[in-house]
């Protein structure tokens, strides 16, 4: 017996609705729609909470009606809103806008963790659910951490930032040279280009106990750098040199912490998924070490890897197949740990 369930994505800047169809063996996306406006939040120099949520709560009607049109309107049973972790106001449009619509359409109501969405979707983009043990790696640019992923509901966190996210490292640093906001992907675009090693910044936490990440050293490293010699702030080779050393100190760093992970739980299945895992450089940087160690590697494909509604719509629908309860009473929750 298949289910067709409807996801909700609010915990940030970017809106979006989904459809998807499930039954045991795994799921499959029928619609999607989704909008950011970066523009307007790099005209202001990053996230701004109030614009965002007037963004959502003009663009979740319109989504939501493309998404089922997509879909070919199929009807659904459940519906799935971000509950957290995120952006306080912004969950609550999402959240509030889920439970309206599941109300009036007489479905189920399931308050999902951002966070088990992105443990969802290496499996789930490709057609299947979650196996179990794996170690997890969520890396974008409101998160960075290691998850052990026993069971379906048993998670260990391993271990997280203590500062900046990498995706915001990311961002940050391409700010410093004049790609603007956000920056990640100019910056990559820029390190193809380049060679790393013409520069020399510090690989944060490499080598250190435990799997905590730390990526605050390298952007004061970087901005130092900068200040003795500006060269790297304008286009040209040096640019490129710069942008592929930053790519690279993060991507070691990331690698050392997983690989650490890895070492400490035995465990033999890796996943990567979060934005930043759509960066070509870091992908292989953690692809390589995963096959060096002879572990199983999977990445989340396609659109997946980034913040997204199908992943909320998975996680609904694997609720509803488990026989779980609906969440009518849950709240938002900006700090809401993925660990059970």
């Amino acid at each position: 017996m298949s289910i067709r369930t409807l996801g909700i994505e609010t915990s940030c800047d970017e809106t979006a609705v989904a459809v998807i169809e499930a039954d045991a063996q795994g799921c499959r996306l029928l619609g999607e729609a989704l909008a950011t406006r970066p523009e307007e939040h790099a005209a202001l120099g990053g996230i701004v909470p109030e614009l965002t949520v007037r963004q959502h709560l003009e663009l979740l009607p319109r989504l939501t009606a493309e998404a089922k049109k997509k879909s070919g309107n199929v009807s659904v049973i459940g519906v799935g809103a971000t509950a957290g972790p995120g952006l306080a106001p912004a969950l609550l449009v999402g959240l509030s806008f889920g439970k309206a619509l599941a109300w009036a359409q007489k479905n189920s109501f399931h308050a999902i963790n951002h966070l088990e969405g992105h443990l969802f979707t290496p499996f789930v983009s490709q057609g299947g659910w979650p196996t179990y043990p794996h170690v997890a790696l969520i890396v974008s640019g409101g998160h960075t951490l290691l998850v052990a992923a026993t069971g379906p509901r048993a998670r260990r966190i391993l271990g997280t930032t203590r500062d900046d996210a990498a995706g915001e490292a990311f961002d940050k640093l391409a700010r410093m040279v004049g790609l603007g906001y956000p920056g990640g992907a100019a910056l990559e675009r820029e390190a193809r280009e380049g060679e790393p090693g013409c520069f020399s910044l510090p690989r944060p936490m490499r080598g250190m106990p435990g799997c905590d990440f730390s990526f605050s050293g390298l952007k004061n490293a970087a901005r130092l750098l900068l200040e003795k010699d500006p060269a790297p702030a304008t286009p040209g080779p040096n640019r490129a040199n710069f942008c592929a050393e930053v790519q690279a100190a993060i991507s070691e760093s990331l690698v050392d912490r997983s690989e650490q992970a890895l070492k400490e739980t035995g465990i033999e299945t890796f996943t990567v998924s979060g934005g930043v895992s759509a960066n070509r450089g870091v992908l292989q940087a953690l692809k390589k070490m995963s096959e060096e160690r002879g572990v199983e590697f999977i990445s989340a494909g396609g659109g997946w890897n980034t913040d997204n509604a199908s992943m909320i719509a998975a996680v609904t629908a694997r609720r509803i197949l488990d026989g779980q309860d609906s969440d009518w009473d849950a709240d938002a929750d900006p700090r809401w740990s993925v660990a059970t």
